[in-house]
């Protein structure tokens, strides 16, 4: 009992003074100092909701400047069906074209993600994994963004 609360309290102390910190404390922005700002977003409102709600914190700041164009294409597309004409998987496309410009630079960057999944009976567990399918999607296709957008700067 004792050697356990012994190396419950040492442990710490080790790694404290052996200069360990874990890989994501330290979240400061020094890498990503872009400024991004969002003219028009077409297409699918619920993944251009979320990359807008991602990229709001790289509005505002120090840094290079990034004019968005945003344009956004969701599609379900049937892979398999059975005999009775049911669809048994379908994949879930998202394609989003992103036009960029800056002082002397303009670019269209496209990124896109998809995934093939199987049907659901209940609708309503269906309607909820392919909204959070969506959010995946746009947390995915923000984070690739940044970095082309790191790249370019």
């Amino acid at each position: 009992m004792i050697k356990k609360i012994l190396i419950i309290f040492i442990i710490p102390f080790l790694l404290h003074g052996c200069g360990y910190s874990p890989l994501y404390s330290n979240n400061n922005d020094n890498d990503n100092k872009i400024n991004i700002k969002v003219s028009e977003t077409k297409g699918d409102r619920d993944i251009n909701n979320q990359i807008l709600l991602n990229l709001k914190r790289y509005t505002n700041k120090e840094g290079k400047t990034f004019l968005l164009n945003i344009d956004t294409n969701y599609t379900i597309l049937d892979i398999s069906k059975n005999l009775e004409g049911s669809v048994n998987s379908y994949e879930l496309i998202a394609v989003t074209k992103f036009e960029v410009e800056s002082i002397n630079l303009k670019k269209t960057i496209f990124i896109k993600e998809d995934i093939k999944i199987d049907n659901l009976s209940d609708n309503f567990e269906k309607r909820n994994y392919e909204k959070s399918i969506k959010k995946n999607f746009s947390n995915s296709i923000t984070n690739r963004l940044i970095l082309q957008l790191n790249v370019l700067k």
